[in-house]
């Protein structure tokens, strides 16, 4: 049985579809963020317990350059702070875009109610 749903709701409901997907990708973009921060950190790390002329490549695809390890750490260092950059970034937008589904779902869900229908 087809049930009738006003256009405004019908327009609440994709908007309501479409922040959900956005917050599914920044979700997934934070993850992703999070993984190649732990990498670096652990390749400064590791860096960090060796001395400045230890010999020191850099895979660049796949081919393999002899690099000074100062630059490799320094450009590691601001690798690190553009992806905590990023991933603040991106973990404050994750958190607002989902106070406003919160809020769209129980408003949705509100006038849902009035009409005897749900959200499946």
């Amino acid at each position: 049985m087809a049930q009738n749903i006003p256009p405004a709701l019908e327009q609440e409901l994709q908007k309501f579809d479409t922040m959900r997907r956005n917050h599914e990708t920044l979700t997934a973009m934070s993850q992703t963020l999070q993984a190649e921060l732990t990498e670096v950190k652990g390749t400064l790390e590791e860096l960090k317990k060796h001395p400045d002329d230890t010999v020191t490549y850099k895979a660049v695809g796949q081919v393999m350059f002899k690099v000074e390890k100062p630059a490799v750490v320094e450009e590691l260092e601001d690798r690190e702070k553009t992806i905590e950059m990023r991933l603040a970034s991106t973990t404050k937008q994750t958190g607002k875009l989902a106070d406003q589904l919160k809020e769209l779902q129980t408003k949705l869900e509100l006038d849902l109610s009035k009409r005897n229908l749900r959200i499946q």
